[in-house]
């Protein structure tokens, strides 16, 4: 992942290197000039690549690096601080609440270093193995079974593949090992993959980043174009659903699965924003939302409207910015 950041950093100061030249040649530019232009533009690509690959304890849990400030992945959205501490799933804490019966969450806690090593569900519970920094297995188990995990990883230093074994009803046998490898299809601006597959099928993420406060410039407006966003509320009689939309494309989910999403239109002057519905298999056009978007309180936004499906049906979405 280095290697490819330092090679896409490189792309550009060569290309604004190259500009220089082309200016001293044909304005005469003196050399101080240049290398103060080169300077800054070094001093640029060790910002940001270091931006780009900060890392924290609860972030390589989940296999991800960069200030990532929201991540949407099977239909939940967790959130993160400005120093990579996981916060929240949805709107619950992972940490120290009393699970319910049927309880759609978990509950985590750390070893004494401070890592995720415990996890507890409604029926059952795991541990994960750490080791020089990462995660290298994981074991799950409820009253009637167990199964054991050992991961691989590639050179991007993402999970390329898991062997599994799994015990009976009793605990006496263990089946042979299965082997799932991971095949990594897209990847993000930061270098976080957001499609990969296996045997499991298809998994997706979505990420929002904090700013980088040394480069980036305050949006005060609603610019759909120039950044990506997450919105999350009801989508017909479907609650706690999500909606995310970038200008290199999004997803929503709904009850039985993720859909990806298209920037159609946004009009300045009423707020009116368009995004299309696409199945996710084959990125066949399933409908639209279309809606307003206004500015809340805190600086969240609410995009409001109704969804038509191709078919002719619709329904409503009332939806509110992370």
């Amino acid at each position: 992942m280095k290697k490819l950041l330092y090679f896409i950093g490189s792309v550009v100061i060569a290309g604004m290197i190259g500009s220089c030249g082309q200016t001293e040649n044909g304005n005469g530019v003196d050399s101080d000039s240049i290398n103060t232009a080169d300077s800054l533009a070094e001093a640029l690509r060790r910002d940001s690549i270091e931006w780009v690959s900060f890392t924290s304890k609860d972030l390589t849990f989940f296999g991800v690096h960069g200030h990532v400030k929201t991540m949407l992945t099977g239909g939940m959205v967790y959130q993160f601080d400005s120093l990579g501490s996981w916060t929240k799933i949805d709107n619950v804490s992972p940490y120290g609440r009393k699970i319910d019966f049927y309880d759609s969450y978990s509950v985590y806690s750390r070893n004494s270093n401070g890592y995720i090593d415990h996890e507890e569900f409604w029926e059952g519970g795991g541990e994960y193995v750490w080791t020089d920094g990462r995660i290298v297995g994981e074991n799950s188990f409820n009253c009637a079974y167990e199964c054991r995990m050992s991961y691989e990883y590639d050179s991007l230093g993402n999970i390329g593949a898991v062997t599994m074994v799994e015990s009976d009803d009793a605990g006496d046998s263990w089946s042979k090992p299965s082997r799932i490898e991971y095949d990594y299809k897209s990847f993000d601006r930061c270098g976080n993959w957001t499609m990969r597959k296996s045997t499991f099928g298809t998994e997706e993420r979505f990420f929002l980043y904090y700013d980088d406060p040394r480069h980036s410039t305050p949006h005060n407006e609603f610019t759909p174009w120039d950044k990506d966003y997450i919105f999350s509320g009801t989508i017909g009689n479907e609650k706690n659903r999500h909606l995310a939309i970038s200008k290199h494309g999004g997803q929503y989910t709904v009850y039985n699965g993720t859909r990806h999403t298209h920037l159609l239109n946004y009009d300045k002057a009423t707020g009116e924003l368009t995004v299309a519905a696409l199945r996710a298999s084959d990125e066949k056009r399933l409908g639209e939302f279309k809606g307003t978007v206004t500015r809340e309180t805190l600086g969240r936004l609410r995009y409001k409207g109704t969804f038509t499906n191709t078919s002719g049906g619709n329904v409503a979405f009332n939806l509110v910015s992370e």
